[in-house]
């Protein structure tokens, strides 16, 4: 699977004019348009190294902080519109609190994200610009940055088999790797792996929409203090709903493309697996080999 350059040099190109734009944000998209990009950037350096020599401590740190305050803005934008779609009689009071403190929170931390972009904007833009001309000499190379590109999404791909349940306190770190993946995936040039990424997007938004209602619960279960209230009864009834909805995708996905199926083991595949390798395989180096041989379809 080849990185696609010119993808690259966009997604680059795109960062450099958010942080641009900083002063000039109008509303939640553009904050939430800063957090992706970023987050597409940081995948493009950690994929392309070690062949890039890049200044990768710093430009990552520095990416890594900023996508972090641009997260705790748009934690806030979802669950301000989250709970604007609720509609609970007898309790306007709480939803008018509820609402005026997470204006408050949205308030203090857009202008810490602010104040660090403005602080950091032109020291980052220039690394971005030599990491970009960098990656893009790496990807002229093309034998040796196939196989680094390879080698980053395989790493991913093995991280998705586990851990082996997935559950309240697992699941939301579980859609880290699996932005990762979809990442690195996204970079390729003529690569046939739509049904896969498309999977992997199903399974991170049910994830970070569940892990959103959770937020608001505990927001409001922290905020308002009487006894019986209906707005919390309706905030963890529509909770739970999203993490039965997130966890179906995840376990759907894990199913199909890592034949996980909540530990029931198919002997049929199994053995099929033993006579392709002359020796049986343990439950983990199962799953990788058979997310290997759905990722290596996308490399041909």
């Amino acid at each position: 699977m080849a990185i696609d350059k010119k993808r690259v040099a966009k997604n680059i190109d795109k960062l450099k004019k958010a942080l641009k734009k900083g002063k000039k944000w109008r509303g939640p998209s553009d904050v939430h348009k800063l957090r992706t990009r970023i987050r597409r950037v940081q995948s493009v350096l950690e994929s392309a190294q070690p062949q890039v020599k890049l200044s990768k401590t710093w430009l990552l740190k520095k990416l890594k902080r900023l996508h972090k305050k641009a997260g705790k803005v748009r934690d806030l934008d979802v669950m301000t519109g989250h709970l604007s779609s609720l509609h609970v009689s007898g309790e306007d009071d709480c939803l008018i609190q509820l609402q005026q403190h997470l204006g408050f929170q949205r308030h203090r931390e857009e202008k810490r994200l602010r104040r660090a972009v403005q602080k950091q904007r032109a020291a980052v833009s220039e690394e971005l610009s030599n990491s970009a001309r960098r990656v893009e000499k790496t990807v002229d190379n093309n034998s040796k940055e196939e196989s680094a590109t390879a080698a980053s999404a395989l790493k991913l791909s093995a991280k998705l088999a586990n851990p082996i349940t997935l559950n309240r306190n697992n699941l939301h770190g579980y859609r880290t790797e699996i932005k990762d993946l979809r990442d690195i995936l996204q970079l390729g040039v003529g690569s046939r792996n739509e049904k896969l990424v498309d999977a992997l997007g199903k399974a991170k938004d049910a994830i970070g929409e569940w892990h959103d209602w959770e937020e608001l619960l505990a927001t409001a279960k922290k905020e308002l203090d009487h006894a019986n209230c209906k707005l919390i009864r309706e905030l963890k009834s529509t909770a739970d709903r999203k993490y039965a909805e997130a966890l179906a995708q995840a376990e759907s996905m894990r199913k199909k493309y890592l034949q996980i199926d909540r530990g029931r083991k198919s002997l049929r595949k199994k053995k099929a697996l033993q006579n392709l390798h002359g020796r049986p395989q343990g439950q983990w180096q199962r799953r990788r080999t058979r997310m290997m041989f759905v990722l290596s379809a996308s490399w041909r």
